[in-house]
Order: structure tokens, then C-alpha cells, then sequence
């Protein structure tokens, strides 16, 4: 689903044409643009209206931006007609408003695809969508938020993606990845107590004690890296093998709540979520959600009769 090597995945999926296939791209890869749209229709709003709204915004984002790629995907949702909330648009009159998202993939990364498939745009079979895409909306959607700070904490880097208004509005990279916080427990002499579990460590006050202050030391480091990229002032969510550190997620908490009214939270699984009969890793949620919320996979994977199949759809598109 996540690719390092972007030319072989690619090479390798041309093998298997009969099969829809999913590239979960890191964010950096793509360009993001909201548009709050609020027009008077005296008769019926049609997909050509919607069609116009869309080219009119393209037009005016590629003269006003400096986008370089091709436009993959559009979208809308947040539809009211003369203020009250509607699931569709299409056939509607009077005063609409609602929210047009358009996502443009950058050149490089066209060209890097163009040259396994030809023509990208005209491959069917290739979905391409940024890593976090349908995990903002599982989590906006649910937990009724529309600001929030995405926080990946990988082994070599951490990304934050900071969602403003219900989209992305930045991506931050941030040089705090967990050989970081492993380098900082063996500065420490502490190395021993990396893997031990939190009942453990919390029966031992000197293990402990020693583990806080590592891991408030590297909370510190993180709250300094927010401040200075202007993440603070909302949620934080983490998605990371690091969040089966209880410690560490305790301890971020604590300090983060210095600074800011704010939490950090872990998000490593959702009773909304099914996981098709696998133990999955808190860095499978991307995926886990992707699984859930695509419907051919979705049908792929469980039994027509499954009733984990008929799960709460929290998207308008």
C-alpha cells in the first residue's frame, strides 16, 4: 500500500492487470485546494453547473498557484440549499452552498507513473490517493472535528499533517523518528527498559523515573518542533507503533497540556473498524481504513453475508 520504491511497485502491479490496484502516496507528492462555493440557482442545479464550478476553480488555482501536476481527484460534501443540510446537490434550487475539494498530483511523481503505464489518466485499474486521505475523513467525520494535527512517527522521521477546516492545510516534516528517542534511551544507559512492558516499568521506581525523563525530554523536543511550525492549539493524533509506549504517550500528553488546553492521543484501533480477521499493527490504520471505506475491497474481503459489511458510511462524495 506504501511505497518506498514508487518505479518497482508500479512495475511489479503491471503484472497483475486484472486487479485494481491502490497507491497510498505520501502527502508532500500532492498540491491541496478548498473552495467554500455559495451561488443562487433559480433552476435546477445540473452536473454541468457542478462541472463549470470545478474547471472555474481549476483555472483560477493553477493561475494563482504554483501547481505543476494533474488534477486526480474532486470532491464536495458539507451541501446545504437555503440552509438546510442536504446529501446532494444535483437537482437543487435556490441559495447552495458547499465545499469543493480538489487534489493535483505533481509533476514528478506523473511522469515517474507515466513512464510504467504510459498514460496514468487513462488507467483505470490505478488508484492514487494521498497515504492519509481517507483517514482524515474517518476521523473528522467521527469524531466531529474539523481541526486537528495528524502525527506519523515513523523509525527515521515523523510527519505532522495539520487539518484546518476539515482538510490539509500543512505538511511538516520533523527530524524525531524513533531511532531519535532509541539513541536518547542509550545515551542514558537505560536501553534495557525500551521493550519492558508499563506494568513493569511501573513497579520499578528507578526504571521509571529514568524512562520519564528520557521520554519528557523527547516530549519536550516535540512540543518545541509544534511551536515553531504553529501545530499547537488543537488535537494531536498519533499513528505509530510508538503509541504501545503508554509512557511516552503519557508523558507527551503532560507536556503538550503545558503549553496548550489540548490532547494527544493515540489511534491504533476503532471498534467502527474491521480489521478482516487479522492482528493489525497501529501503522496499519491508513490501510485498515482504506480496507473499510472502498467498497470493492471491502466486498473482496468479507462474505457477501458478512454483517461487518454494513458498516456507517461517513462520507458524502
Amino acid at each position: 500500500m506504501l511505497h518506498e520504491n514508487l518505479v518497482k511497485i508500479a512495475n511489479e502491479s503491471r503484472e497483475y492487470r486484472k486487479y485494481t490496484h491502490y497507491f497510498m502516496l505520501d502527502e508532500h507528492r500532492f498540491s491541496f485546494f478548498r473552495f467554500d462555493v455559495f451561488q443562487n440557482f433559480e433552476k435546477k442545479f445540473t452536473f454541468q453547473d457542478l462541472k463549470t464550478i470545478i474547471e472555474e476553480k481549476c483555472q483560477a488555482t493553477k493561475k494563482h498557484n504554483d501547481v505543476d501536476g494533474e488534477r486526480i481527484m474532486v470532491y464536495i460534501d458539507s451541501i446545504h440549499v437555503d440552509g438546510e443540510e442536504k446529501k446532494h446537490v444535483i437537482g437543487k434550487t435556490g441559495e447552495i452552498f458547499f465545499r469543493l475539494y480538489i487534489v493535483y498530483l505533481n509533476k514528478k511523481t506523473m511522469n515517474t507513473l507515466n513512464s510504467v503505464y504510459g498514460n496514468l489518466m487513462n488507467m483505470k485499474n490505478i488508484n492514487i490517493v494521498p497515504q492519509s486521505f481517507h483517514t482524515l475523513l474517518f476521523l473528522r467525520n467521527n469524531l466531529k472535528k474539523d481541526n486537528f494535527v495528524l502525527l506519523y512517527i515513523t523509525e527515521n522521521s515523523c510527519k505532522a499533517i495539520k487539518i484546518q477546516n476539515g482538510f490539509y492545510h500543512s505538511v511538516e516534516t520533523l527530524n524525531l523518528g524513533m531511532s531519535a528517542l532509541k539513541q536518547m534511551y542509550k545515551d542514558n544507559g537505560i536501553v534495557q527498559y525500551r521493550y519492558k512492558t508499563y506494568d513493569f516499568i511501573e513497579a520499578n521506581p528507578l526504571a521509571k523515573w529514568l524512562v520519564k525523563e528520557t521520554l519528557q525530554f523527547y516530549s519536550e523536543l516535540f512540543c518545541k518542533r509544534f511551536n515553531e511550525k504553529k501545530l499547537t492549539w488543537t488535537d494531536v493524533i498519533v499513528i505509530s507503533p510508538i503509541t504501545k509506549n503508554v509512557h511516552f504517550i503519557e508523558t507527551f500528553n503532560e507536556e503538550y497540556k503545558k503549553m496548550t488546553n489540548n490532547y494527544v492521543v493515540p489511534f491504533h484501533h476503532s471498534t467502527m473498524l474491521n480489521t478482516f480477521g487479522k492482528i493489525r499493527e497501529p501503522d496499519d490504520m491508513d490501510a485498515i481504513i482504506l480496507m473499510n471505506r472502498d467498497e470493492k475491497i471491502r466486498n473482496t474481503l468479507l462474505p457477501k453475508d458478512d454483517e461487518t459489511t454494513q458498516w456507517e458510511n461517513d462520507q458524502t462524495m
